[in-house]
Order: structure tokens, then sequence, then C-alpha cells
């Protein structure tokens, strides 16, 4: 593994087909993380959602291997978080066993000035995917932290 990248892992009570539905189908995805999402989950489809009003995730799907495994490009579109669109690859590995799912996320390229704060919010936003997934109340969204309501 090289020294830029961030891995966070879970145990989600949930089989990997969901879990990978979770990563590809808009409507899902905004149940765990962002409030928007355009998804067209084949290579070189578009991977694009919005966190917060106004604030986009973007990059391109490059590997989708239906409940094994899901790759994508990824950057910050608003040039608030100094990561381009698509400069960045988040890695998803799922592997099921006895109806629980090893999620493995990795995400490669990220500056070290900007990995702390990328480690925190994986970790932070895949506990909000187990808890979907799972049926506990994921709480709310961390982005959404110290925003005026």
């Amino acid at each position: 593994m090289s020294d830029d990248a961030v891995v966070c892992e879970v145990e989600i009570r949930a089989p990997a087909a969901r879990v990978f539905a979770m990563f590809t189908d808009p409507a899902l995805l905004v149940r765990w993380i962002g409030i928007r999402a355009l998804l067209e989950p084949r290579p070189g489809g578009s991977f694009r959602f919005e966190l917060l009003p106004g604030e986009f995730c973007s990059g391109r799907y490059v590997e989708v291997v239906p409940d094994r495994r899901v790759v994508f490009t990824w950057g910050w579109e608003s040039g608030a978080l100094p990561v381009a669109p698509g400069s960045t690859t988040v890695e998803v590995d799922l592997s099921e066993r006895d109806g629980v799912t090893h999620v493995r996320l990795t995400h490669r390229g990220l500056d070290a000035a900007i990995r702390a704060m990328h480690a925190e919010g994986w970790a932070r936003y895949l506990a909000r995917l187990s808890a979907v997934l799972e049926g506990r109340d994921p709480g709310p969204d961390p982005a959404k932290e110290g925003l005026p309501a």
C-alpha cells in the first residue's frame, strides 16, 4: 500500500449486494452521504454527489464488479479543499461471510495535509452506512454539523 492511502474498514450485518448498491444507486447513496447524486456505475460513468448545498464531490467510475468491488475517482468541485475532481481514487472492496460484509475503503492520492480529514470523514460516513444497512438511525450528517439550521 502506498504511503498516501487512507484505509477505513467496517463490518456490516448485511449482504454484499446491499452494500454494493449503496455505492451505485443514487437514491441509496444519499441515505448515508450527501443530499443529491448522479451515478452512472460503469467504467467511465459519472460519480457525482452534492455533500452540502453547492458542495459537490465528483469523479468517474473506474471499475465496477457487482457485489465485490467499486473503484471511482474523487475530488471537490468548489476548490474549498485542494483535491481537484477526479484527482484521487477510492477503492471499495467487499467480502461477505455468513451475512456479514467486510468493507475495506482505500482512498489513494491525497496530500498529507488533508489525509487525516478524509480518514475521519470516511470513518464517520462508513459508520452511517453501517447504521442505515442495519436498520439503525445514522444520526445527523457529520457534514452538516456546525451549520446554521
